[in-house]
């Protein structure tokens, strides 16, 4: 089914504003993994905070992202993971210790890197998918097939943000490939039977508000960790991006004073 959108992304962007960054502040790193069919500028602003404040970080950009949604058909979550394992080991060459954050499906991917990379010093998840269970959109039950008639899904738009002008940080695909959508589930199944073998410490994070990734995912997420240092912090006027929502100053802090005391 073919699907016409009037721009390639959510809201307006150019190239430039799309490219991964690393902000070198100190001797500690902290890969920062923006989120499905996103890209690099919405871990920007937590990236620029940290390093003013002591850490060397780097904002990577997943495969297929930052292009266009053609681009992005042609990956897969293997591919996602790579692209997330290669800043890990760029990021590693100049820091003893580096710790994993990311935004929904770069918190999903954070949590593997953790699980499969036991270097990894600790993980910081935003609005993390843990479980294919908590998805209840129909269509997802049925996409083994729907891909092959509904090649495109386009988001209604509908925000779940607290602060209406933050989704210009956002620059999303405006329609996303359903086989990724597909191969994002096959992700998220694989990270679930993971979640015991990540045993770094590990905070949790999650906007109340959250209507694209359930909050449910969180305490679960916190129940199935293998790590014994863990904690779940929940923000209570936030949507599903909180990293640009309206709780980001206090998001910030908090992720500032977890780093500093690990």
């Amino acid at each position: 089914m073919a699907v016409v959108t009037k721009s390639v992304w959510s809201s307006p962007a150019e190239p430039e504003q799309l490219q991964p960054f690393r902000i070198r502040g100190g001797t500690r790193g902290c890969l920062l993994i923006h989120g499905f069919a996103g890209t690099p500028p919405e871990m920007r602003g937590l990236g620029q905070f940290l390093a003013a404040r002591g850490y060397d970080v780097m904002g990577p950009l997943l495969a297929g992202h930052g292009l266009t949604p053609q681009a992005m058909a042609s990956t897969r979550w293997p591919d996602w993971v790579r692209s997330a394992e290669a800043a890990l080991t760029d990021l590693r060459r100049d820091c003893r210790h580096v710790f994993v954050a990311g935004q929904s499906l770069g918190a999903t991917l954070a949590l593997h890197l953790a699980a499969t990379h036991p270097e990894v010093s600790g993980v910081i998840t935003m609005a993390a998918m843990g479980s294919p269970a908590y998805f209840r959109d129909w269509r997802i039950r049925v996409i083994r097939g729907l891909k092959y008639v509904m090649r495109w899904h386009v988001p209604s738009g509908d925000s779940d943000l607290g602060d209406p002008d933050a989704w210009r940080q956002l620059h999303s695909y405006a329609r996303r490939p359903t086989v990724c959508i597909e191969s994002l589930m096959q992700l998220v199944r694989v990270v679930e039977l993971e979640l015991p073998q990540v045993t770094a410490p590990a905070l949790i994070m999650h906007g109340r508000r959250d209507r694209t990734v359930d909050v449910a995912n969180a305490p679960l997420i916190l129940e199935r960790l293998g790590s014994t240092d863990k904690r779940l912090i929940w923000f209570e006027r936030s949507g599903h991006a909180i990293t640009v929502d309206l709780e980001h100053d206090a998001l910030y802090e908090t992720v500032l004073n977890w780093l500093n005391a690990h």
